[in-house]
């Protein structure tokens, strides 16, 4: 990875903008590590727990709603008090929620304990973001975040691996054991080696009233709206995968955690590629034409899917297959909706933003509480919730996005 940059506002010299690349990028990992390697154990954890993997799953929904309510609630805290502190503060809460769930002896306790940890992520999913923006104009904070991403891309694919193996080796606390190391970990270096990107003068005073007005004005965007869809309904489906796949691969069609991690680390490999193949069409094709291509790619992958299933075929590869072109559809709409999403507010594009996030991790946590309570050891309830989503999107193209831009001026 070359690091070499022009000087920028920071004044950082290479090795210091190394640190800054590795250290971020270890941050950004948390949230992928904090649900990926916990998938393969939810029907162990069903079973230490004396429960179903349904309700396992809900744990998991309560873990992304926390996720939404630290975007939304604790994220603009780090403008009024700086990013250090407040990542501080959230990883130290990461530390405690993660040593809670390794102790819990119940369901309600380990959701409890997952909502905390959920919404203490902010720290890894949301300030490395602005911290990034602190630091540089915009072309150069893409350039730092794109070499952050190529750390933090890594986690999804080794994540179930790692969980896979602890949970054969050492039982399914010790997955949050993990957690636990990998945020004490973290912490370290962030308090020894992270400095603050936000300096005093540069913090604003938060007026909620105009926070919520921000909001308000955001949502009733058209343009928000039509692209928006596009992002909730594909977000919808692969969050409905996530929390329901392991339990399917391992209860319904016997394959071992190791076996599992196999197949998701596959299928995040194959979004890595995808989206690398998405990076290059999109200067040739623009966003609606590629948002087009992935919502019919990913209508057909999610009906066949359901069609599978729906004439018995219980197999792996009955799932896998039709994932492989989801995910595909998912790398070709996910950036360039949310693109789209976020154009009209230049003035406030990070309100703008933390509202997108915030709404699309709503949804993903509706949707995992869903296919939890749905969950009757077959894989018909996940591939009907993925064939609808993936029909909603389809649909939110031509009934929202096609007639908005048809309606704006050609170039």
């Amino acid at each position: 990875m070359d690091v070499d940059h022009p000087e920028t506002k920071s004044g950082m010299t290479r090795t210091n903008y190394l640190i800054l690349v590795i250290l971020l990028g270890i941050l950004q990992a948390m949230p992928p590590f904090s649900i990926d390697t916990s998938l393969a154990a939810i029907p162990a954890m069903a079973g230490a727990l004396t429960t179903n993997a349904g309700s396992i799953q809900l744990t998991l929904s309560a873990y992304v709603f926390g996720a939404a309510i630290g975007q939304l609630v604790l994220s603009p805290l780090s403008d009024r008090y700086g990013r250090k502190a407040m990542m501080i503060w959230g990883l130290t809460a990461y530390i405690l929620a993660a040593i809670g769930c390794a102790y819990a002896n119940n369901v309600e306790m380990l959701a409890a304990m997952r909502f905390i940890q959920g919404s203490s992520t902010f720290a890894g999913r949301i300030l490395p973001r602005a911290m990034a923006r602190d630091l540089y104009d915009r072309e150069e904070a893409a350039k730092l975040l794109s070499f952050i991403a190529v750390l933090s891309g890594m986690a999804p694919i080794i994540a179930p691996f790692i969980g896979a193996t602890l949970l054969e080796t050492a039982g399914w606390r010790s997955i949050f054991v993990f957690m636990v190391g990998y945020g004490i970990f973290t912490l370290i270096l962030v308090i020894l080696f992270l400095k603050e990107t936000l300096p005093p003068e540069r913090r604003i005073r938060l007026v909620p009233a105009k926070m919520i007005a921000n909001f308000f004005r955001v949502i009733r965007n058209r343009t928000f709206i039509s692209y928006g869809a596009c992002v909730f309904c594909t977000m919808g489906g692969l969050m409905c995968f996530l929390t329901s796949s392991s339990s399917v691969f391992i209860l319904f069609l016997k394959q071992t955690p190791q076996e599992y991690a196999y197949a998701f680390g596959g299928i995040m490999i194959a979004y890595s590629l995808f989206s690398f193949i998405a990076g290059r069409l999109v200067s040739r094709l623009g966003i609606d034409k590629l948002i087009h291509a992935g919502t019919l790619i990913g209508c057909l992958s999610g009906v066949a899917m359901w069609a599978c299933g729906a004439a018995g075929y219980n197999t792996v590869w009955a799932i896998i297959i039709p994932m492989f072109g989801y995910i595909a559809a998912l790398s070709f709409i996910l950036p360039q909706a949310t693109a789209g999403a976020l154009s009209p507010f230049g003035d406030m594009a990070g309100s703008a933003m933390s509202n997108l996030g915030f709404i699309q991790t709503c949804i993903a946590a509706a949707t995992a509480a869903i296919s939890g309570i749905l969950f009757n050891n077959t894989q018909m309830p996940m591939v009907t919730i993925i064939a609808l989503f993936s029909v909603g999107s389809l649909a939110s193209y031509y009934g929202l996005v096609k007639p908005l831009r048809n309606t704006q001026p050609k170039h």
